[in-house]
């Protein structure tokens, strides 16, 4: 293979490993999340919501998680006040809330793994359970990212798009156990494999 080639590729994956983990970085301390989330009740967020904001970021680790998200959206958009008079449809509403959220993630290294929407509910553990009709996974790089984006003052800005946009949601950080899809991989590795086999053949 070419050197130059292998040089331009070799650099490539260094930057993306760069944007994709947080090297060196330290776990948040509560001093520094006390002080980031002072105030963040004026982001539309009860009490209760912000004493969980507060134990999830003062537990950090410093490592990669996914949130999983589990939303009903509403046909209407409803937005306190008489906000965005021109957003009609919750989908609407939802539409503009992920543009915005999704460049504010890849600025930090985070992106959507998973988003589908519901065919039909099967199985469910009760009345109310079966509330969502969509569901996204997000891979976060890191507890820090999240707490600098959703005090960022344009996530701010665009949050009520969120609200308005959601007659339920339920929001859940996780840690990976398994993540696979050999339709992707499978074809990845074929080419890993032809790539060996040409270099030593040559």
């Amino acid at each position: 293979m070419n050197p130059l080639l292998l040089v331009l590729l070799a650099t490539t994956y260094g930057l993306f490993l760069l944007w994709h983990y947080r090297w060196r970085s330290r776990p948040l301390t509560v001093a520094e999340v006390d002080k980031v989330l002072a105030g963040y009740g004026d982001a539309g967020i009860t009490p209760e919501q912000s004493a969980r904001f507060r134990a999830f970021f003062a537990a950090d680790d410093g490592k990669p998680y996914f949130m999983l998200n589990l939303m009903q959206v509403r046909r209407q958009a409803v937005y306190p006040d008489g906000l965005h008079p021109e957003v009609k449809t919750g989908r609407h509403a939802h539409r503009l809330y992920g543009r915005m959220v999704l460049k504010q993630l890849l600025r930090r290294g985070s992106y959507p793994v998973f988003i589908a929407k519901k065919i039909a509910g099967i199985v469910d553990a009760g009345p109310g359970t079966d509330f969502f009709d969509e569901v996204a996974i997000v891979r976060y790089r890191s507890r820090r990212d999240m707490l600098d984006m959703i005090v960022d003052p344009t996530y701010i800005a665009n949050l009520p798009h969120k609200w308005a946009s959601l007659e339920r949601t339920v929001i859940v950080s996780t840690k990976k156990l398994l993540l696979l899809d050999l339709g992707v991989l499978f074809p990845i590795l074929l080419i890993l494999v032809g790539l060996v086999a040409r270099t030593l053949a040559g």
